[in-house]
């Protein structure tokens, strides 16, 4: 069972466009090293961190906020990786529309 550790917050005109374009970003192999799966939990690729975390994501709409909570099983490095790794994900893809606050 994995447990809630930390949150990442960006801010954005339409959070949830923002995410949806993330994940045609993985569907067209855009972005190589995420995956997200049926319950759109979206996790990192490689091998040290796989099955040891996920983000889910939540949107406040009205005040144009994507959320991504972390949750990890406990395995320090990679949750000592994870919020780096989605914020230059993010800043990468994402960063002319959004900011991290």
């Amino acid at each position: 069972m994995k447990n809630k550790i930390d949150s990442l917050k960006l801010t954005t005109a339409n959070p949830g466009k923002l995410i949806q374009n993330l994940f045609d970003k993985i569907d067209h192999k855009k972005i190589r090293s995420w995956e997200y799966d049926s319950d759109e939990l979206l996790s990192h690729k490689g091998g040290q961190y796989i099955d040891h975390f996920y983000f889910k994501y939540s949107i406040d709409q009205k005040k144009g906020v994507l959320i991504f909570d972390l949750y990890s099983d406990g395995d320090k490095f990679a949750e000592s990786k994870a919020i780096q790794l989605l914020e230059r994900m993010l800043k990468e893809h994402f960063g002319d529309d959004s900011d991290i606050i």
